[in-house]
């Protein structure tokens, strides 16, 4: 009879582990797609070319392609009124749960960080968003997400955003950048 108690035990337990493993599985992977919850201002595809590498490009006509968009309000990130941040950390499964909600002057800080090509640089890299150690996702006044950007800090220096932004240049980014955006993410400023 107790063993029959215990191999009942056991099988519950096995088939709870599974089942919040799936459930977990099930967030992380909506959480990645924002499912039902986004609103990004994307590009259209001829908005997409111009940013684009080009058989006649070298390196100086691509950059300065670039450079003709840094502050035109028309391809500032998100393209939106943002209402709210939050931050993540990028860890499978357990991300969603991370979030910490940033303030009024933490908003403002990462909305400039990012529309100011001097925190980027032209480095590019084979790196997936999978790699990066955090993520901010940006919210509009309808709680919907209309921007999402990667960093990439310890391994690379990268970051990956959603919708696209010219002045993040290739994603590079620059030292400037690199000190800047640790102070907005509080666990690289409390190990400093």
């Amino acid at each position: 009879m107790k063993q029959k108690i215990e191999m009942r035990r056991r099988k519950i337990i096995f088939l709870t582990l599974i089942s919040l493993l799936v459930f977990l599985s099930v967030v992380d992977w909506l959480n990645a797609k924002d499912y039902f919850q986004s609103d990004y201002k994307v590009l259209t595809t001829e908005q997409e070319d111009l940013f684009k590498w080009k058989d006649e490009d070298d390196t100086n006509s691509f950059q300065e392609r670039y450079r003709k968009y840094f502050f035109d309000k028309d391809y500032f990130f998100p393209g939106q009124k943002v209402t709210k941040i939050k931050l993540y950390k990028n860890i499978p499964l357990l991300g969603p749960w991370t979030g910490k909600t940033l303030n009024s002057a933490q908003i403002k800080s990462l909305i400039h960080f990012c529309n100011d090509p001097t925190n980027f640089d032209w480095d590019e890299t084979t790196w997936q968003a999978s790699d990066s150690e955090y993520y901010f996702k940006l919210f509009n006044n309808k709680n919907l997400v209309i921007g999402k950007i990667y960093f990439c800090l310890e391994k690379c220096g990268m970051t990956n955003s959603k919708p696209f932004c010219p002045a993040m240049k290739t994603g590079g980014l620059s030292e400037k950048g690199k000190k800047q955006i640790e102070k907005l993410i509080p666990d690289k400023t409390s190990r400093n």
